[in-house]
């Protein structure tokens, strides 16, 4: 087993006083990274709910105008002058669009509903919306990217995305994009993860405020349905983004990436035992890895802490992907912009722009089945698509119950 570079003082200082190193970081902010993404073309298959593991390692108002358009069946027409969309919002800034392109189809056996690839961008085009969530006397700067344009007309579910610990909302920029061109209002709230003084109940209610915020936007009134609701978090977002289905009826379904549990410096009231509170009556994912369960000084993704915890306290129907060489950072947009943010757990052995498109195609996925409803997207969870992309390909193991 690889070991662990030697962490400088003060961001060891930061793991101890953080959740446990698999909520490791130092504050950063900065645009939106850079992403790569790869896809994998196919028709989907019968879906399935069975265990299947690898054979092997390895307030303003604005109006928005799209640079391109995509057109309903999913293709591109490279217009430069597409049809300017209105916004109006509340204590928001609105800006251009970003677009979509042509994904590949087939017909869900359940219900004729066309499916989209998750591994693509989808058939709609979408708009970005800014702002500031409210949760009591904290603010929370909110991301907004939602449909304007497809083949379905809205409402469309709601998916909040919260950041690692003290990592920047901009690295998981790739995901809400990819939601929103498959047909969900989809926002990155950047809630405190405060360094000192931990409140992970309170972030849970910060993650909440930003559906409040979506809400009360008027330019998202029939665009938003604000009672399916789905929370999507990394490392420390995905504990309170779990701990957030816990305390919301609006929240329907949560797929979390590599969460880890841990409440150092912390005591229960505020920092509780997340995976102790389920099961509970929502379908749940997780996608991560064991690479960073142990070695080191401090594991970034303790084994006792880790994402397995949480799917072992799941009931059905839950999810749980392990991805083969991945580290706890691998599910950042763009690692290499990361920082020492991304130098602190066990070396990947697996790129991260693989690591970053299988979790983007699972997270889509995930909400088609649950958030939509569309049976169909069980082949790209645990049947013959994830079997044929990764499975197959050593790249995760997949369990389902």
């Amino acid at each position: 087993m690889s070991i662990a570079p030697r962490r400088p003082l003060l961001a060891l200082a930061l793991c101890v006083i953080a959740t446990g190193c698999g909520d490791d970081g130092l504050a950063s902010t900065g645009a939106s990274a850079s992403t790569s993404e790869s896809t994998s073309d196919g028709t989907t298959g019968d879906g399935a709910t069975t265990t299947t593991t690898a054979a092997g390692t390895a307030s303003a108002s604005g109006t928005t105008t799209p640079t391109t358009t995509t057109t309903a069946g999913g293709a591109t027409t490279g217009a430069t002058d597409a049809t300017t969309t209105d916004a109006t919002t509340t204590d928001a800034t609105t800006s251009t669009t970003t677009t979509t392109s042509t994904t590949s189809t087939s017909d869900d056996p359940t219900g004729g509903v066309d499916l989209h690839d998750p591994d693509q961008d989808g058939p709609w085009t979408i708009a970005e919306i800014k702002g500031i969530a409210k949760a009591g006397d904290v603010d929370v700067p909110v991301d907004c990217f939602y449909p304007t344009g497809g083949p379905e007309p809205g409402p469309y579910p709601v998916v909040i995305v919260a950041h690692g610990f003290q990592l920047p909302a901009s690295q998981y920029t790739s995901y809400v994009k990819r939601l929103a061109t498959h047909g969900y209002v989809a926002v990155n709230a950047d809630y405190e993860a405060g360094l000192f003084n931990p409140d992970h109940v309170a972030y849970a209610g910060q993650l909440l405020a930003a559906i409040d915020w979506v809400a009360a936007q008027g330019g998202l009134a029939g665009i938003a349905d604000t009672d399916a609701v789905g929370l999507t978090g990394h490392s420390l977002g995905g504990k309170i983004s779990v701990l957030g289905a816990t305390l919301d009826p609006r929240v329907r379904a949560s797929i979390t990436l590599d969460p880890v549990d841990s409440s150092v410096m912390c005591n229960q009231q505020k920092c509780p035992d997340v995976s102790a509170l389920l099961p509970i009556d929502v379908p749940l994912g997780f996608v991560g890895e064991t690479l960073d369960s142990m070695g080191g000084f401090m594991p970034c993704a303790p084994a006792a802490d880790n994402f397995l915890t949480f799917y072992q306290g799941a009931g059905a129907p839950a999810l749980a992907v392990t991805v083969l060489g991945a580290n706890h950072m691998s599910f950042v947009d763009d690692v290499d912009a990361c920082g020492i943010n991304c130098t602190l757990c066990q070396p990947a052995t697996l790129d991260n722009p693989t690591v970053n498109a299988l979790a983007r195609a699972y997270v889509v996925a995930f909400y088609g089945r649950w958030l939509k409803g569309i049976a169909g997207y069980d082949a790209y969870l645990t049947g013959a698509e994830a079997e044929a992309r990764y499975v197959a390909k050593g790249l995760a193991t997949i369990q389902a119950k």
